[in-house]
């Protein structure tokens, strides 16, 4: 008797067992869903905000499961319009349990505000072993670089979880890339690429593409870069995502005219624009075409383009993209030989950039001031901007600045006459340039130590080095130099 109801108790625990586990793969299957959809749906939303927000999977993902699994009332509502882009209820249900869930969803839709509240407890958030990663990444996307200088200093990398190290490596590429340590950016960059993959995060996927085809631009590898930018083209156009469409469109854009393909470079640029409604993304644009016309050697467009944009940038408040304005209406005085007023722009940006702690870019700014006051005879003046440079590179190795500095104080004291002082700093320019694989710049050495060795009457020397220079100018396919180059002859 008992052996029969004991056969009973087993096959009534075992379809108790079995409607249990389909209970809970249904509930798991529901939940994913709902995750998708929450994270498409503000993805969506997104690209009709007028700025750079937030956007965390994670975060997303957390904030579902917690509404999912609660399932009351409350929660049931929270859910159902955030699965709508409303993010109302879900903040509020978030206030009253979790002020940093709150806070961060938020960031979704009002970036500005939201860190700002921040700020105000930024102790608490520098002490928090999760979050603080997203902290770091606020200040990222509101340009407060001397902030997120100091967030990425205090995190532990070791004790954050998988998932958020994705985000951590992903903002250390940024850090890096901003220091110009091309090498350590690329090395996070794919190591957040690879976590992103790993979790199925495809938006971050697509972000990490973008940021790895600028570095592998800025690092001359173009072919990767294409690559990288080829694979973001294909997740945003797939996902609908005209905002994140139009910045891999852009990067597109920036790549080719690094190659010198004008055409294809505006295609791109043209193309962007008209997908997305963004003025902020027009006014980067703007910029972009005309770097473009500045390369074309159409100056009087670039100027015009770059003057619009910095009008917006200045109306959007984004300290950024008038600092790159600036930047080119500098370089744009300098093609036109109005070096005072090249100087005027160059100073405004490199102050911006100073504030930002953008220091490649206040680099390039002090370079372009140096090159004006050298062009001007002002020589003593543009060292002194040079020697800022070295300074400022003095803990960053791998800064390409660097080079760029002892190149010109090279052609400084080649100027002065004191040719075997310029030799050693065109060496020193060489090591650096070498180190970096930055074939244009080592054409650029090559080419001066030639210079150096004819005049000295070092000739063998010198036809060695004009011959090299031109192996490396033919690996740049830049037909220009190349023609520059072959010009160069030494008897």
């Amino acid at each position: 008797m008992f052996e029969k109801y004991f056969e009973y108790i087993l096959i009534s625990l075992f379809i108790l067992f079995v409607i249990l586990i389909t209970y809970g793969f249904i509930r798991f299957i529901r939940l994913k869903y709902l995750q998708k959809l929450i994270r498409y749906s503000i993805l969506k939303k997104q690209q009709q905000l007028p700025e750079n927000c937030l956007y965390s999977s994670y975060i997303l993902d957390e904030c579902t499961k917690i509404l999912f699994y609660k399932n009351n009332k409350k929660s049931r509502i929270a859910i159902l319009t955030l699965a709508n882009a409303n993010p109302t209820k879900a903040i509020e249900y978030f206030s009253e349990r979790d002020f940093y869930l709150s806070y961060l969803l938020q960031a979704h839709f009002e970036p500005q505000k939201i860190y700002k509240h921040m700020l105000k407890s930024k102790r608490k958030w520098l002490n928090h072993k999760k979050y603080v990663v997203f902290f770091a990444l606020m200040a990222h996307l509101c340009f407060d670089e001397k902030n997120f200088i100091q967030i990425m200093q205090k995190i532990k990398a070791p004790k954050i979880n998988s998932q958020l190290k994705a985000y951590y490596q992903y903002i250390s590429a940024y850090a890096y890339l901003k220091e110009a340590d091309m090498l350590s950016a690329s090395q996070n960059a794919s190591l957040a690429l690879k976590n992103f993959k790993k979790y199925h995060y495809l938006a971050e996927e697509g972000f990490c593409y973008l940021l790895l085809a600028e570095i592998y631009r800025l690092s001359c590898v173009n072919d990767i870069a294409q690559t990288m930018v080829d694979s973001a083209i294909k997740i945003f156009s797939f996902q609908k995502l005209s905002l994140y469409h139009a910045q891999a469109l852009a990067t597109a854009g920036r790549l080719m005219l690094f190659e010198n393909r004008h055409e294809e470079a505006e295609d791109k640029f043209n193309q962007a624009i008209t997908i997305s409604s963004s003025q902020q993304i027009g006014a980067d644009i703007l910029n972009q075409l005309s770097l473009l016309h500045i390369s074309k050697g159409n100056i009087s467009k670039a100027e015009k383009l770059a003057k619009e944009a910095l009008v917006k940038h200045q109306k959007f408040k984004s300290r950024t993209g008038e600092a790159l304005s600036l930047q080119l209406l500098g370089q744009i005085k300098l093609s036109k030989k109005q070096y005072n007023k090249s100087v005027e722009y160059s100073k405004q940006a490199a102050e911006i950039y100073h504030k930002l702690q953008n220091h490649s870019a206040y680099a390039e700014s002090l370079y372009v001031i140096s090159s004006s006051l050298f062009k001007n005879n002002k020589y003593q003046l543009s060292e002194k901007y040079l020697r800022k440079i070295l300074d400022l590179c003095r803990n960053q190795p791998n800064n390409f600045h660097q080079a760029n500095a002892y190149s010109l104080l090279g052609l400084i004291y080649q100027q002065t006459g004191d040719l075997q002082r310029a030799k050693v700093l065109f060496q020193q320019s060489l090591h650096l340039e070498q180190s970096n694989e930055r074939c244009q710049g080592m054409v650029a050495d090559y080419t001066n130590l030639a210079i150096i060795d004819e005049k000295i009457g070092n000739l063998n020397s010198a036809r060695a080095n004009i011959e090299i220079a031109l192996e490396y100018a033919q690996k740049t396919e830049d037909v220009e130099l190349i023609k520059l180059i072959k010009s160069k002859k030494i008897v």
